[in-house]
């Protein structure tokens, strides 16, 4: 992949990573659950920047792959420590909580981190440790899907791990779509268990895959 590269996200450019990830995940069927059909696609918007304001705060966890000749960015991935990343209740009001409670209303607040906290918990259970790399927010905008840039940036951050100093041996994430699971299969994830899952009052199609760090 020589035309492409990767580097850390900035700042200015959350907002466009929050349109990718939009594009990529609105028809997934998790998401449902927490917005109405109608405030959905605006909803995501607000859910994706609000995660890349909150994760890249204190240290930068999100990368972005662009194409040389351009800069544009073609696709985004965020890897998350064992330790999770800090957050305060004070970044949480700089990202206009109160604005969204306004917007789409206190249950879907609820809904949402309901959600997070329900992924992650079935995650953690399944992996059988609560120690691992959590890969999540992986996406590439349409226009350069089956070109092997999620291959090449996937197989990037393996890469950077097995040569990294660390104590955990474990990635870990979360798919609800089957496709994917042919793919994080081909990069050497192995899946843990797959099936419908409950939530609130939705079910939906989950896979939980993790790979070992040689």
């Amino acid at each position: 992949m020589n035309n492409f590269y990767i580097e850390k996200i900035q700042t200015c450019e959350i907002t466009g990573i929050a349109n990718i990830l939009t594009e990529a995940f609105e028809t997934n069927p998790a998401y449902s659950s927490i917005f109405n059909r109608s405030d959905l696609r605006e909803g995501l918007i607000w859910l994706f920047k609000t995660n890349l304001f909150l994760l890249n705060r204190r240290q930068v966890l999100t990368r972005v792959i662009k194409e040389k000749k351009s800069g544009r960015i073609t696709g985004t991935f965020t890897l998350i420590p064992p330790k999770g990343a800090k957050i305060t209740i004070g970044d949480y009001l700089r990202t206009g909580l109160p604005a969204f409670i306004c917007r789409f209303g206190i249950s879907s607040l609820y809904r949402m981190l309901d959600m997070d906290h329900y992924n992650k918990k079935i995650l953690t259970e399944s992996i059988q440790s609560g120690e691992y790399y959590y890969l999540s927010m992986v996406a590439v905008k349409e226009t350069y899907r089956r070109a092997g840039i999620g291959s090449f940036a996937i197989k990037s951050c393996l890469d950077e791990l097995h040569k990294a100093k660390r104590n955990c041996h474990l990635v870990g994430l979360t798919t609800q779509l089957p496709e994917n699971v042919f793919f994080y299969s081909r990069l050497g994830f192995e899946i843990i268990d797959e099936g419908e899952v409950h939530f609130k009052k939705n079910h939906y199609y989950n896979c939980n895959m993790k790979y070992v760090i040689s």
